[in-house]
């Protein structure tokens, strides 16, 4: 299994100021299929996207070293085909949302998204806005996550009772994601009703939140390998996993 808990460990991200430069036969592919998803309608932006080089373990702390690409680059990788080492290795955080009456929140994505109809975990790749010198902030990449995504601020003391990095999700250095596990304060009904405020005042403003829906999964071991159970739903790879994991060690 892929899932481990965090406990005392420390995760050490950090950019080694290099910037991928793919050989130009990979480049030329990685720009045509850019191009063709433009010419077909799709409005995505080519920013910067981190990725993974190299992983090491000393003691309790794990140091994942990352450089700088693109956003083409990763869509290549994930739609089209794997480039072996030249692949883009993800690292970001995602938030398991729990509610005061024990239902676990994600969601979704939305049909204007690359990932569109993935069930996941509210989150997102690292940024340059969560670095801080050379390594990156993951308490900062969550909140950000958070409030762009679900309408939550993890500083506001009425609706967030904890936030903790808790779970590890590892696949060599192709995946590497550190799971916050986010307590609320609320009850289901109230988060749905003010997620739904938050999306109409995203709707106002011309944009639409990443999710398309708002799945709520009651935290009963039953619940969950029912839910996990259904063939034509789409899991992002870590969720299965993740949810296995909560059910044998905490359920």
């Amino acid at each position: 299994m892929n899932i481990s808990t965090i406990s005392s460990r420390i995760i050490l991200v950090s950019f080694s100021n290099n910037f991928v430069s793919l050989p130009q036969d990979i480049q030329e592919k990685v720009d045509a299929y850019w191009s063709w998803l433009m010419a077909n309608g799709k409005s995505y932006y080519r920013g910067e996207v981190f990725t993974a080089t190299n992983k090491t373990v000393v003691g309790n702390a794990i140091a994942v070293s990352v450089d700088k690409t693109d956003y083409a680059h990763y869509l290549y990788c994930q739609d089209v085909c794997s480039l072996g080492d030249k692949d883009v290795g993800i690292v970001h955080a995602v938030s398991l949302v729990e509610t005061a009456d024990e239902y676990f929140v994600f969601g979704k994505m939305g049909h204007q998204t690359s990932r569109a109809g993935m069930h996941q975990l509210c989150g997102g790749g690292i940024d340059s806005s969560d670095l801080r010198g050379d390594h990156f902030d993951l308490n900062h990449n969550i909140g950000r996550e958070l409030l762009e995504e679900l309408g939550i601020n993890i500083a506001d003391n009425s609706r967030v009772k904890q936030l903790e990095a808790t779970y590890l999700y590892e696949r060599g250095i192709s995946k590497i994601l550190v799971v916050y596990n986010l307590l609320l304060k609320e009850k289901k009904d109230d988060f749905l009703k003010k997620y739904n405020r938050f999306a109409d005042q995203l709707m106002a403003a011309g944009e639409l939140s990443e999710f398309g829906e708002i799945i709520f999964l009651k935290k009963e071991k039953n619940e969950i390998q029912d839910f996990f159970s259904q063939d034509k739903i789409k899991f992002d790879e870590y969720m299965f996993p993740l949810f296995s994991f909560i059910i044998k060690e905490e359920l």
